[in-house]
């Protein structure tokens, strides 16, 4: 059996989305698993789930858009995949109305962007 690996991994404020992924003979299959413990701070069952496995690292980026993902914060990228998930979080900061600005300075830090400098945010209001 292939055990599975932290692609990417966001956390917000009552727990964490991650994406996992699992190196096979024909390529990498990757799931997304959620943990939310907010209902369990009001006497609620907390949130746990997985998603299904897809085939590519763009589905299952894509699996991750269900949550604003990119804004949020990020808290580990795998080695291999720092390039993909970096231009997707930044393609998606790029077309947000309200981004997070705090949340691009730490994907530059954990997809190895030092030699990128920090893009300046256009507030859509001005």
């Amino acid at each position: 059996m292939n055990k599975s690996e932290i692609i990417v991994r966001i956390g917000g404020e009552g727990g964490d989305v991650t994406l996992y992924g699992v190196r096979t003979r024909i390529g990498w299959r990757f799931s997304r698993k959620v943990v939310d413990q907010t209902p369990w701070l009001m006497d609620e069952p907390s949130i746990l789930h997985t998603s299904e496995e897809v085939g590519s690292l763009a589905e299952g980026l894509a699996l991750l858009d269900q949550y604003p993902w990119h804004n949020l914060h990020p808290i580990e990228v795998h080695p291999e995949f720092r390039e993909e998930v970096f231009a997707a979080a930044m393609d998606r900061i790029n077309h947000e109305k309200h981004p997070n600005q705090h949340a691009l300075p730490k994907w530059m830090e954990l997809c190895e962007k030092f030699d990128v400098q920090e893009p300046a945010l256009v507030d859509p209001c001005a």
